[in-house]
């Protein structure tokens, strides 16, 4: 079945790529801040009828198109998305899990130049996330800010003086703010640190998660470290905590990698997983994603001459949905499995090869 190449996607693809290198990118890939707002006079969304949630869509919609009638923006509702269309937004981060389920009508708006989307009725009213490449928590918050304070002056938040602004669920309460990295750590887990670290991180209110967020699994070293608390802290003292745990993350990971670096057995080991992909002709998304792992540890040891942009941007090319909106069709697994060890082998297949017989001899 043939998927029509929207405008808006290639636009979206285009801007929205947390890929850049910067001082910290070959372990965060992108920082992320998202903030939970609701309307006065509107039940949260869970108790909304239809009517309600369509009232409140157009409304909010207004108010953004208002605020903002000189920025480039990009609306799409979700009825009007297809499944590939929605998980192609899921993966990019874009939105939640929440809003790409079936229920209330939902939408959202993307500022792709700022790196900024607004996700309407998903749990709460509003959804402002903004994201950016490797360590970059508070530039984020800073736009994200901004918008948060000018739609505050069309539409009217619910904020107690005691509790700070209202929030569906009660664990976002108080700045209704959660601040997260998306990290690749690999040399932490092949030396079998990640555990002792965990635990510690755990202990001081650090969630850890997969890929996509809350109920998602690890796959190729790749883990969300997430803020807990919203009440009783400002905005500036969650992202600064935040930000000071996740350069120590990035010290334990890059002392683990001079470990390996020292280590002929470790290195053989990291070459050996990256040729494997020579004997193959397809590959699922979790070994894509383990190979990407290693050839980006292989990177940083100098085993393999590649830019981390490069590899970063392939972490998300290699989805289902991005695979599929590039083909311009709905592919089945098998046939997605081939595309994916295309396009590996493509990117990375001449250059890598040759720098890994290198290090063999």
């Amino acid at each position: 079945m043939k998927l029509l190449k929207s405008l808006n996607f290639r636009n979206i693809e285009r801007n929205t790529r947390w890929f850049s290198s910067n001082v910290y990118s070959d372990i965060i890939i992108s920082s992320r801040v998202r903030i939970a707002r609701n309307i006065e006079g509107f039940p949260f969304p869970l108790q909304m009828s239809e009517k309600q949630a369509e009232l409140l869509l157009e409304r909010i919609i207004d108010a953004i198109f208002s605020k903002f009638k000189s920025r480039k923006k990009i609306l799409l509702y979700s009825e009007k998305l297809s499944y590939i269309e929605k998980q192609f937004l899921l993966e990019r981060h874009i939105v939640s899990k929440e809003f790409v389920e079936d229920g209330l009508p939902k939408a959202v708006v993307i500022f792709p130049e700022e790196k900024v989307s607004i996700m309407i009725n998903e749990e709460d009213h509003l959804r402002i996330q903004g994201i950016q490449e490797g360590l970059n928590l508070m530039k984020a918050w800073k736009k994200v800010d901004e918008i948060d304070s000018l739609l505050d002056e069309k539409l009217k938040f619910s904020f107690s003086s005691k509790f700070g602004y209202l929030t569906s669920c009660p664990t976002n309460v108080g700045t209704g703010l959660r601040a997260s990295v998306l990290a690749h750590i690999p040399a932490i887990f092949i030396t079998s640190k990640n555990e002792m670290l965990f635990s510690a991180l755990e202990k001081i209110g650090i969630m850890i998660r997969g890929f996509y967020g809350e109920g998602s699994e690890k796959i190729g070293n790749i883990l969300q470290f997430s803020t807990s608390e919203t009440l009783g802290k400002s905005e500036e003292e969650i992202i600064s905590e935040l930000e000071s745990v996740v350069k120590l993350i990035i010290m334990e990971e890059r002392r683990e990698r001079e470990r390996i670096k020292k280590s002929r057995k470790l290195r053989e080991k990291i070459v050996k997983e990256i040729e494997k992909i020579k004997r193959i002709d397809k590959i699922n998304t979790e070994d894509s994603f383990s190979f990407l792992s290693f050839l980006a540890l292989a990177k940083d040891l100098n085993i393999v001459s590649v830019r981390m942009e490069k590899i970063n941007k392939l972490f998300f090319e290699v989805l289902p949905a991005h695979i599929q909106l590039k083909e311009g069709e709905i592919l089945t697994e098998e046939e997605r499995d081939f595309k994916r060890c295309e396009l590996l082998k493509r990117q990375l297949g001449e250059i890598c090869l040759k720098d890994l017989q290198r290090e063999l001899n």
